[in-house]
């Protein structure tokens, strides 16, 4: 009796790395995290004025390629200065020699969006001893951890109760409204 073989279903994360991937390799690249990765590859300040464009190799051959690099402004004899450390760390990210040169092509680069932090939200200590009571079940401290930041930005978007107004009685017998 045959079996047939059960396929468990893909993340669409999966089957978009397989589009993006045939995508990146028209460009050159055999990985398309050199492009997601450039900023950790060359630092975040070359990475701002700077992007791969895609990266040539010579016939029937994956090393001693040249990448292109758009880059905007007044930046490229910049990155020709580092141009020997930019190549060693290109190379130590893919394991390999891949990349002999760089070719450097002026024009816009798309502004990177840095993600800002939000600050912690600000607990009062009744609604924090809450919080700890409700995680005081949870043993692994790393989800300890999320579980109360997340507890945390959950309690401080609830806006404080406002006081009742109350009404306070005079001498003369007539009530004023005053918060309490």
């Amino acid at each position: 009796m045959k079996t047939k073989a059960i396929r468990k279903p893909k993340t669409l994360a999966e089957a978009v790395q397989g589009v993006s991937n045939r995508a990146f390799r028209r460009f050159g690249f055999s990985q398309r995290e050199i492009i997601s990765r450039w900023p950790e590859i060359v630092g975040a300040a070359l990475a701002d004025c700077s992007l791969p464009e895609r990266l040539t190799f010579p016939q029937d051959d994956k090393r001693g390629g040249t990448l292109y690099i758009r880059i905007q402004g007044n930046m490229a004899p910049e990155l020709q200065h580092f141009e020997p450390m930019v190549i060693e760390r290109i190379n130590a990210y893919y394991g390999y020699p891949a990349v002999e040169r760089l070719s450097y092509r002026h024009g816009p680069v798309p502004t990177r969006t840095h993600k800002t932090r939000r600050p912690d939200p600000v607990l009062s200590d009744s609604q924090q001893k809450d919080l700890a009571e409700q995680l005081k079940g949870v043993t692994n401290p790393e989800l300890y951890q999320a579980l109360y930041r997340l507890g945390a930005e959950v309690v401080a978007e609830k806006k404080p109760d406002k006081p009742k107004d109350r009404l306070r009685f005079t001498r003369r017998g007539m009530g004023r409204r005053k918060p309490m």
